[in-house]
């Protein structure tokens, strides 16, 4: 009874988006024919080109043209006869939201491009007694859970709209289902309802949010336009409403619309997610080791996606090292880092028991693996985690010997070793080491942390390179969230897997390797066989005179004349991935 209770009060907000062809007059009729059909609500899109875009945007100028001034906003809100209905608007910037907030608009919208703007969410959670939707496209659960969590905090309880406009939307990447994962995750913090973007002559444009109202949703909202056959801006997904369906034709069809991976982005998503997502930039030029904050920076649209969109409390009141001039993209090489390298080792080991004191040419492999490191440029430090087992105090006091840190802690639970570690000598960037992967190359381990601090990454990795030589860079707040999460922890030796299963919900790259340096062979020391082979390499290059100087070049070469078989050790590993989504509500 409840759930046939629930489908019966959903409601239908006509959205007008650009129909009106930046016509006022288009606007106000298209709204009040709507609102005669019998709809709950009508939405306008109000925006200003100035603070929803870069002005070097390709689309830049499209934007300034459609948009209309204050002044036309308020003669349309004022001539549409709402009756029983209601006036909703998107707003995509402080500017929109003060000229939609008047008394004939009864909600607002913030688009998915926004859900981590602070600025914008600050002054529209003080509105009282209006309704607030938020757009979920191409939003990963932690951007999603940032809106509603400060929501919440003011007793505000938000509409969830899952959909996204890909002009239009493909039946196979709709994924209904991603409403009932925001059920499980958000529980009754939220409503929920469904955008839906299907082309408008497709018949599923009207089968898919019927089917939609199997999620028990509060809303459905359609694009509606006066004549699609003017094919005027926005017509893709606006309908007319003398559509008919086939059921039976439709139905396998149907079936695809729910999805198979909840966490995963389709490509057209990607892109989408690409085009929309905002980034944070300077409003102004800023001295050196000046504090950045809400005050001094903005939310636009990136005119090229490289630069990953970042909460501002990951530098917010953070000194900046040297003077920013103009409208600047804020990345995290602009400020000062703590990036640690951890050498993660034990004496113990199942495959080559106390392989991390095995010698090669008179030194340990953990020596080994300390002096290449230290051969890096931008390593702040580096730490030697070990468990706090007796049989690894030797790795202990070679670690002194060389002069790095140490830290003792969980022997299974190997992220929370790490997050400790990190928390201990305060560093916010880690470099993940495995004291299995003694030939790290210095090189790209710098291009890989200048690649990570310029594109604002959570994580990134070098894996094309060959097996030992390689490594991955984890942000701490990633770390902890990991911790948080992960519901099997003492699986966290292979952290990687996690990362793999859940990619689209982590902001993570992998540096572009040089094809003369890409390969799938492995020098990671697992096996006896291994150490033999990377005992021989290093003997070779002690014998040229280069005991800690080769490069990726000799490595690739050593590899070309002497075969070696490919590893695949860690693709045979099956483990239990589960993150408990559900906590980062309580984040």
């Amino acid at each position: 009874m409840e759930k046939n209770k629930l489908i019966n009060s959903t409601k239908v907000i006509a959205e007008i988006a650009n129909s009106h062809q930046g016509s006022a007059i288009n606007a106000i009729n298209l709204g009040n024919k709507c609102i005669n059909s019998g709809v709950h609500a009508i939405k306008f899109q109000v925006y200003f080109a100035d603070e929803l875009l870069h002005k070097s945007h390709k689309r830049y100028n499209h934007f300034q043209n459609q948009s209309f001034s204050s002044s036309q906003w308020n003669k349309i809100f004022k001539n549409i006869n709402k009756k029983n209905s209601k006036i909703y608007c998107d707003i995509f910037g402080e500017k929109s939201f003060l000229v939609a907030n008047n008394k004939y608009v009864d909600g607002f919208k913030i688009h998915s491009s926004d859900l981590i703007n602070r600025n914008l969410l600050d002054k529209l959670c003080k509105v009282n007694k209006k309704e607030i939707f938020l757009s979920t496209g191409g939003s990963t659960l932690r951007e999603i859970s940032y809106a509603v969590s400060i929501c919440n905090k003011l007793s505000i309880k938000p509409v969830l709209m899952h959909g996204y406009q890909s002009y239009p939307t493909k039946v196979e990447d709709t994924n209904l289902n991603r409403i009932l994962l925001f059920k499980k995750v958000f529980k009754n913090n939220c409503s929920y309802g469904y955008q839906d973007h299907i082309a408008g002559d497709d018949e599923m444009s009207s089968i898919i949010p019927f089917v939609s109202l199997s999620m028990n949703i509060n809303f459905i909202e359609k694009h509606v336009t006066l004549n699609r056959s003017d094919k005027g801006v926005d017509y893709y997904s606006s309908i007319e409403p003398d559509q008919l369906k086939n059921f039976l034709k439709n139905f396998e069809k149907v079936k695809k619309s729910f999805g198979t991976n909840l966490f995963t982005f389709s490509r057209s998503e990607k892109k989408y997610r690409n085009e929309v997502k905002k980034i944070w930039f300077t409003k102004k030029n800023l001295k050196s080791n000046s504090k950045v904050n809400k005050n001094n920076l903005i939310m636009l649209r990136p005119p090229k996606p490289e630069i990953a969109p970042n909460f501002i409390e990951n530098f917010k009141d953070r000194n900046i090292k040297e003077k920013v001039q103009g409208q600047i993209s804020i990345t995290r090489s602009l400020f000062k880092n703590n990036i640690a390298a951890i050498i993660v080792a034990r004496y113990k080991s199942k495959r080559l028991p106390g392989k991390a004191l095995k010698k090669i040419n008179g030194e340990t492999l953990i020596e080994h693996l300390i002096k290449r490191l230290k051969r890096s440029k931008r390593i702040n430090k580096i730490i030697v985690a070990t468990p706090k087992h007796k049989e690894d105090n030797k790795i202990i006091r070679i670690a002194k010997k060389n002069k790095v840190l140490v830290f003792r802690g969980d022997e299974k639970n190997v992220l929370k070793r790490m997050c400790e570690a990190a928390k201990k000598f305060k560093s916010n960037i880690v470099i993940r080491v495995t004291g299995d992967d003694i030939l790290i190359d210095p090189v790209y381990l710098d291009k890989l942390i200048n690649f990570h601090l310029n594109n604002n990454l959570e994580y990134s990795n070098n894996k094309d390179l060959p097996g030992g030589t390689e490594v991955e860079i984890f942000n701490l707040d990633l770390l902890n969230f990991l911790m948080k999460c992960i519901k099997e922890p003492n699986n966290t030796e292979y952290l990687t897997f996690f990362i793999n299963d859940y990619k689209d919900q982590f902001i993570n790259s992998s540096l572009v390797i040089p094809k003369k340096h890409i390969s799938q062979h492995s020098l990671t020391i697992d096996t006896s066989a291994d150490f033999l082979f990377v005992k021989n390499f290093l003997n070779n290059m002690k014998k040229r005179n280069l005991k800690y100087e080769y490069t990726m070049d000799h490595i690739i070469n050593y590899l070309k004349k002497n075969k070696r078989k490919k590893n695949i050790i860690n693709k045979t590993i099956k483990l239990n991935t589960e993150l408990e989504w559900e906590k980062i509500v309580k984040q």
